[in-house]
């Protein structure tokens, strides 16, 4: 559906009133309401007149058909504005889909050179200069920043598929880990969110496996009715162009053009945590004065976290998805590297869990592992923006030592 943007606001103003949130929700109830049915026993029926007995015959399948009609009409409506692509070149650049989807269109924009593509989440996002880092291998290697705020390695597994899908793109491919201890905090699998991350990523043969990754029904339900329905997780992004259209187009084709060089010259965050001190044993901060509240906040949230029981889920969550990355590598010349970020801006104590996963595919043929303490020397207060950022000063100093551990892996030293 190829045209300039502007003129095809009015079919998708039409295509959005269409899926109102009200019909939408009756029709997430209809899917809910429809697996609870397949468990349900069944309610003993209504004494009825014989006329209204009549009726009923006729009133079921006119009921039925327009069901029918409804969830087809959605469906159709949803195709054509969101499963068709062109409303993904509109995204709001800096949402969830919006850094994934721009992620793969400069890659598909690009001339095709073999590359080092390094994911992760915001920490690679801030702390990493593909720029620095090929200047720190003089050239002989060519970065790639592929880190994406907030994302997982589910969101990294699609992303890395629909980047590379002739598995040619990448010489290697490094994944940032925030520890490589398999020690339980937050359970990632349940993460609603990554829905919104990888809408546009997602084929149609992919929803139930996506959806079965999530442990409870309710979420299960939920992620596979935005999986065939793109219209519900985009809905806010929509309601948002609608409300200014000119801009959001101007702002999308600026960053389809300009944003790859916007990142690539990032040059990272200008605050410091330097004077931060902290005392394990008794669960005290003292912070710098003049400490800003995010700053406080993610400190606390990495050097003093909460315990969380031992469960197991996080190394499942990585035998999933991190297991199937390495497996998408499998008799290629693709390298999987993995990497622990700097775990914060003061050495924490170890973990109790072990490394189980990683302990695991160290071996691996085509799998790398850099050692634990390859990063420790950047745990420094002045080093980072906050509790988990590295700042414009540990920014390139992160960028180098990486370049340079990379070239050892790949033989260039």
């Amino acid at each position: 559906m190829a045209g300039d943007p502007l003129t095809q606001r009015g079919e998708l103003q039409r295509a959005v009133e269409a899926m109102q949130a009200a019909e939408l929700d009756e029709l997430q109830d209809l899917i809910s309401a429809r697996r609870r049915a397949l468990g349900a026993v069944r309610a003993p029926e209504p004494v009825v007149s014989p006329v209204a007995s009549a009726r009923t015959p006729e009133t079921l399948r006119t009921a039925v058909m327009w069901s029918v009609a409804a969830v087809l009409g959605f469906f159709a409506v949803d195709c054509l504005a969101f499963h068709s692509g062109w409303y993904m070149k509109y995204l709001e650049p800096n949402s969830s889909a919006g850094q994934v989807e721009l992620s793969i269109f400069w890659l598909r924009h690009e001339p095709e050179v073999k590359q080092t593509a390094v994911f992760g989440d915001s920490r690679i996002g801030e702390g990493f200069s593909a720029r620095t880092a090929t200047t720190a291998s003089q050239n002989r290697m060519n970065f790639r920043n592929m880190g994406v705020a907030g994302s997982t390695a589910r969101v990294w597994y699609y992303l890395l598929r629909d980047a590379d899908p002739n598995k040619t793109r990448f010489s290697t491919v490094v994944f940032a880990l925030d520890r490589y201890s398999d020690q339980d905090g937050e359970d990632q699998s349940l993460r609603i969110g990554d829905l919104n991350y990888v809408v546009g990523r997602l084929r149609l043969t992919d929803c139930f496996d996506f959806a079965n990754s999530y442990s409870t029904p309710e979420l299960q339900s939920r992620v596979l009715s935005g999986c065939f329905l793109r219209g519900l997780p985009l809905r806010d992004d929509i309601h948002a162009l609608l409300e200014k259209p000119s801009d959001r187009f101007k702002l999308a084709k600026d960053w389809r053009n300009n944003g790859h060089g916007y990142l690539d010259g990032y040059g990272g965050k200008s605050e410091d945590l330097a004077g931060l001190t902290v005392d394990f044993a008794t669960k005290t901060i003292n912070f710098p004065a003049g400490a800003k509240d995010w700053q406080k906040d993610t400190a606390r949230g990495t050097l003093l976290p909460g315990e969380s029981p031992q469960t197991g889920n996080l190394r499942k969550y990585r035998e999933r998805w991190l297991g199937r990355i390495i497996d998408y590598y499998v008799g290629t010349k693709t390298r999987v590297v993995f990497l622990e970020m700097p775990r914060g801006p003061l050495p924490p104590p170890d973990p109790k869990e072990p490394a189980h996963f990683i302990d695991r595919v160290r071996t691996r043929k085509g799998v790398s592992v850099l050692p634990i303490d390859t990063f420790h020397d950047l745990e420094r207060p002045e080093l980072f923006a906050d509790g988990l950022h590295l700042n414009h000063t540990g920014r390139p100093l992160f960028s180098e030592h990486l370049a340079q551990k990379l070239m050892e892996v790949e033989g260039l030293h």
